[in-house]
């Protein structure tokens, strides 16, 4: 499965754009041998850590190419008050697991197994060190 992570960045979160990139190249790669079905063939995601205002999180699912896009918005307040920084990473973790099941939650997908996929989700994002 083909998974793309782009990273909508504000450094005052206490981690600069440059600091979340290994995150988001382990979770890319971790994905790349993985097989959930047929009806999702890559899954896009925006990742947004931002002090102003960002709305309504995206999602969509292109049937015809198998691509679906969400967005994950993370608590912008709560990441830049907390002080340590393996603090900040824990609550990245936790929030990339919690917004993912609960945006999968809306969806019935013909050919995908949702639960698989969300639990490598959940062992994979626990089991990153950066």
């Amino acid at each position: 499965m083909k998974i793309n992570i782009a990273l909508e960045w504000d450094a005052d979160s206490g981690f600069s754009l440059k600091e979340m990139y290994p995150l988001r190249e382990q979770l890319e790669a971790k994905f790349e041998s993985r097989s959930y079905g047929s009806t999702i063939a890559r899954i896009g995601i925006v990742m947004t850590c931002l002090e102003r205002e960002v709305g309504k999180p995206r999602k969509k699912f292109q049937k015809a190419t198998g691509v679906f896009t969400y967005d994950i918005i993370l608590d912008y307040p709560l990441i830049s008050m907390t002080a340590m920084k393996v603090e900040k990473k824990d609550i990245i973790k936790r929030q990339i697991v919690e917004i993912s099941e609960q945006t999968f939650s809306n969806y019935k997908f013909d050919d995908f197994d949702k639960d698989a996929f969300l639990r490598d989700l959940k062992k994979i994002v626990i089991a990153i060190k950066w």
